[in-house]
């Protein structure tokens, strides 16, 4: 094994009760983007059906991913979908997201037309992250003319929000303000929503119809700030994710030597080093070399030298009875020590969500479905 990764498919699943009970009334949207943030796409949607209104993914491939899968729970589709993807968008049944006045919009129309079924959208208006979007000013008409297109099921409209991961944020309210006014005339069953997982905690204003949880769902914060604020409405998110690999070699140095490319790590005393048969290949960031840890039997050990494509070092000087094959974890916990993703990821100068969601693919995942 060079690498395993192991998912905890009933802590997500207590993860999303934990968050749809706190948004209630508005509804959960649980979002599946990036292969469910490096957790695996189909089987982390499979758990996360029966708990959501709808599963949010970023790519047409996403929505046929599941439905191939057989998973017929509604889907959004966030991102953009090319014009000759759209005959393919519309028989899986997805909703799409629309910020088109012009020959897009058409063009989507002409697919439902032709397939004699609306195609179902949510409108998509920037507030003010400058990303995607109608505009503040010609939301209010293009809204009525969406909602006039027999072709098209306005099903909900929606934005992103810049900054709410910060408590003291003001352009939170700001966004909010434009938001809600620029929606202020759709028909009351369009399903209008903001918050992502920070603001579903943080801004409780933001809930409005449903909120669009990711990150939370598995167990990682989106900011000390929403981790405190939980956690003092006795309310926890449990770590879906435990990442480990092994020790392929152990090399006993002397001080002086160096370690690894570039020599960037250089031993002050006599040092154990172990060799791990992962890397940046493997989703480890270059950045954790000399800079973020590792558990071994327990004992947060430090990761020395740069992190290369395909291999790194740990400095187990402080663990004298390692030994090759021993296990290494770099996400979950060991003997009661843990390292978080967030911890990872701040020891490599990121956030979690980008390092789980850079997990490769060939990277075996298994799953369990523990009972609290």
């Amino acid at each position: 094994m060079i690498a395993e990764l192991a998912v905890d498919l009933g802590a997500i699943a207590r993860n999303a009760g934990a968050l749809a009970r706190l948004a209630a009334p508005a509804r959960l949207a649980a979002v599946v983007k990036a292969d469910a943030y490096g957790h695996g796409l189909v089987p982390v949607a499979r758990a996360l059906a029966p708990h959501a209104a709808r599963l949010c993914v970023y790519a047409l491939e996403e929505a046929v991913a599941l439905r191939d899968a057989g998973i017929t729970a509604p889907i959004h589709v966030l991102g953009p979908i090319a014009p000759g993807d759209l005959d393919v968008a519309h028989a899986s049944g997805a909703a799409i997201t629309l910020w088109d006045d012009g020959l897009y919009a058409r063009q989507v129309a002409s697919v439902a037309r032709r397939r004699r079924r609306r195609f179902a959208i949510h409108a998509k208006v920037d507030t003010g992250v400058i990303r995607l979007g109608l505009t503040p000013h010609e939301a209010p008409a293009v809204l009525a003319r969406y909602a006039a297109t027999p072709e098209f099921e306005l099903a909900g409209a929606f934005t992103h929000l810049a900054a709410a991961e910060e408590i003291d944020s003001t352009f939170t309210l700001e966004q909010l303000s434009r938001f809600l006014h620029a929606t202020a005339n759709v028909d009351v069953a369009v399903e209008r929503h903001a918050a992502a997982t920070a603001a579903a905690i943080l801004w409780p204003e933001a809930r409005l119809g449903a909120v669009r949880c990711g990150i939370g769902l598995y167990g990682i914060w989106p900011s000390a700030e929403s981790e405190t604020l939980m956690r003092e409405r006795g309310l926890a998110l449990e770590p879906a994710l435990r990442w480990t690999t092994r020790i392929v070699a152990l090399h006993e140095i002397d001080a002086g030597t160096t370690v690894g490319y570039g020599r960037s790590w250089r031993a002050e005393r006599g040092a154990r080093i172990a060799t791990l048969p992962i890397g940046y290949a493997e989703g480890l960031p270059r950045a954790a070399g000399n800079a973020a840890h590792a558990l071994v039997r327990g004992t947060r050990v430090p990761f020395v030298g740069r992190i290369c494509m395909d291999m790194a070092f740990l400095d187990v000087t402080g663990v004298p009875d390692a030994a090759n094959g021993d296990p290494v974890t770099l996400i979950g916990t060991d003997r009661g020590a843990q390292i978080t993703a967030e911890e990872l990821a701040a020891g490599c100068g990121t956030i979690g969500y980008e390092i789980v969601a850079r997990l490769p693919a060939h990277v075996p995942r298994s799953y369990v479905v523990t009972e609290p």
